[in-house]
């Protein structure tokens, strides 16, 4: 390295000086640099995640991952560029290593490769590319969501249903399909995640999607009026683990 002093790399024994100064030396001010920037980009990265993302997972824990996987893959990259020797042996050494995450939705592994490739762009030292990629990425997506959330409102929800058949209202009929029929008549989206039944019961959970508060209250009076005693359960979706 050009900043330390030859005579004192000069009486340090071989082995130590290879270690810290070896032949192929990253340069630290710009790896440093790297480091802040990636940080910076990885944390308004995880702010657009957690505000613009419709993906069912816990958005405030998933983000906080973003930093210490762009910060690695700079060091990495940084590293491996400087040598074709490791460059061959991350190769081999990724051969063997394999990751097993519980991520389950595309918009989740999208925002990881977004990381991914600022990260990767860094490392190789094209920091203003990957600024301005960074930067035009997240406005061209908030851009589209925005749009999409002006002609397309809806609030998703967990709804939960447990009814018990009774001599009182031996009249409901306990249908699969007519419940299905309820809920498509007051939301905008719906999508079954469970049903159990049997001759005097039914639970079910189901996720949907509704414009306003009115048509909760619709849907909330028809259940009851044709599963006296229904028992319902509404849970928001934002930021909770997805079922």
């Amino acid at each position: 390295m050009e900043s330390v002093d030859p005579l004192l790399i000069a009486f340090l024994p071989k082995d130590i000086r290879s270690m810290f100064f070896p032949y192929a030396s990253v340069q630290l001010g710009a790896l440093l640099l790297n480091l802040i920037l990636g940080f910076v980009l990885a944390s308004v990265i995880g702010y657009h995640f957690r505000k613009y993302s419709s993906a069912f997972c816990n958005r405030q824990d998933f983000s906080r991952l973003f930093p210490l996987l762009m910060l690695t893959v700079i060091l990495i990259i940084t590293v491996v560029k400087a040598s074709l020797a490791l460059a061959l042996g991350l190769v081999g050494a990724l051969s063997i290593v394999r990751f097993r995450t519980p991520i389950k939705e595309p918009e989740e592994l999208i925002y990881l490769f977004l990381n991914i490739g600022i990260a990767v762009a860094l490392g190789a030292g094209q920091t203003l590319a990957a600024i301005v990629a960074c930067s035009v990425t997240l406005v061209l997506v908030t851009l589209v969501k925005k749009r999409h959330a002006k002609s397309f409102e809806e609030h998703g929800l967990f709804l939960s249903l447990s009814y018990v058949k009774t001599d009182e209202n031996t009249q409901s009929d306990i249908s699969l399909n007519s419940l299905k029929s309820t809920l498509e008549r007051h939301s905008v989206r719906m999508e079954m995640r469970r049903y159990d039944t049997d001759d005097v019961r039914f639970d079910a959970t189901f996720f949907i999607s509704i414009k306003g508060a009115q048509d909760v209250d619709q849907l909330v009076n028809e259940l009851k009026s044709h599963y006296s005693g229904i028992n319902i359960s509404l849970l928001e979706q934002h930021n909770i683990t997805g079922v």
